[in-house]
């Protein structure tokens, strides 16, 4: 019971919170619209989810099925993927791998399948995995360790300490056009469907 009060909370204070984004205006433009975060869903939809995520975080795993039902729900949602390895050495050759599966075309793909896997990750899983999703192994394994990607995860850890996040998993919902004017919930921790639907819904309003 306790657990679930707890989650409550931090549900509404999480939906009811707005980040002004008048003194950075980058700052939103990070969130949404940073060129090498992965997206799914409708690359042009007029409101967008971004998660901060880890993928041996129990409750990111989670959502990996909430999110996936919440695409399929709301054709003009998008959703932008923040690969935050922060439990370790594991998370962090996984996030890599993720980020540069995008370069072939398979992140979402091959990310959800690191999250709905019941297998413990390793390393040695995490490339059986992105075999199995029809990644070019010797392409990954070259990427993983490029500019781009130790770019793209720097990225990241620079948000997430611009916004305070130091756990998983964290969303930023609102429109996509969103500017220095605008609002953007924030929402920490796991949600049901129908809370993250609420906030998408409240986005819209």
């Amino acid at each position: 019971m306790l657990k679930r009060n707890v989650k409550f909370i931090l549900f509404a204070l999480g939906l009811f919170f707005s980040f002004s984004f008048a003194a950075n205006a980058s700052s939103v433009n990070g969130l949404f619209h940073h060129a090498g975060d992965p997206v799914a869903g409708n690359p042009n939809g007029k409101i967008t989810i971004v998660e901060f995520f880890d993928y041996q975080c129990s409750h990111c795993v989670s959502m990996a099925r909430v999110i996936n039902s919440i695409i399929k729900a709301n054709p003009d949602v998008r959703v932008v993927f923040k690969d935050f390895p922060i439990r370790g050495p594991v998370s962090e050759f996984a996030a890599r791998a993720a980020i540069a599966a995008n370069k072939q075309g398979k992140y979402y793909e091959f990310s959800h399948g690191l999250l709905a896997t019941t297998l413990s990750l390793t390393d040695d899983t995490v490339l059986d995995i992105a075999k199995n999703t029809g990644l070019d192994i010797n392409r990954l394994k070259k990427d993983m360790n490029g500019s781009a990607v130790n770019s793209e995860i720097k990225s990241t850890y620079s948000l997430a300490q611009d916004f305070k996040i130091t756990g998983t998993p964290a969303f930023f919902i609102g429109k996509t056009n969103a500017k220095n004017s605008d609002s953007v919930n924030f929402v920490l921790g796991e949600m049901s469907q129908g809370e993250l639907q609420d906030a998408i819904d409240k986005a819209k309003s």
